[in-house]
C-alpha cells in the first residue's frame, strides 16, 4: 500500500511518496466471537400450583465480560435488564411448556441468543 503526503516547508512544497509494508508475521486481529447456551439447572414446586424454574446461561466469548438477558416467555421483549449473573430463577404455573431465551453480548457489543423449551412439573395444590 502507498500514501502520498505531501509537507509544505517556507514557500516550497516537498511531495514524497512512502511505502507502508505490514510487519512481518503480523496476523490481522480475529473478530471476536461469542456463544451461548440455555438449560434448565431445577424446577421446585412452591406451594399451590407455581414452579420455580432456575434457568442457566453457558456463555463462551473471546471478548469479556459478557452480560445477559433473559426473555420468561419468548415472546421477543426481555423481562431482565443486562446482568453478568448466568443462572436465573422465574416462578411459572405449574404443568405447561414454556420456551425462554436468554440473550448475551459481550464486550465488542457482539449479540447471540439461545432458547430452551420445557415442561414445567406438575404440583400437588
Amino acid at each position: 500500500m502507498r500514501k502520498r503526503i505531501a509537507a509544505v516547508v517556507g514557500a516550497a512544497s516537498v511531495a514524497a511518496l512512502l511505502a507502508v509494508a505490514p510487519v512481518a508475521g503480523a496476523q490481522p486481529a480475529a473478530p471476536a466471537s461469542i456463544s451461548v447456551t440455555a438449560t434448565i439447572a431445577s424446577q421446585r414446586c412452591q406451594g399451590g400450583d407455581n414452579v420455580a424454574v432456575t434457568i442457566n446461561a453457558d456463555a463462551t466469548s473471546s471478548s469479556q465480560p459478557v452480560q445477559f438477558r433473559w426473555d420468561f416467555t419468548n415472546n421477543g421483549s426481555f423481562d431482565t435488564r443486562a446482568s453478568q449473573d448466568t443462572t436465573v430463577t422465574h416462578v411459572y404455573p405449574d404443568e405447561i411448556n414454556v420456551t425462554a431465551r436468554v440473550g448475551a453480548q459481550n464486550a465488542d457489543r457482539e449479540r447471540v441468543a439461545d432458547t430452551v423449551t420445557f415442561a414445567t412439573l406438575r404440583c400437588e395444590g
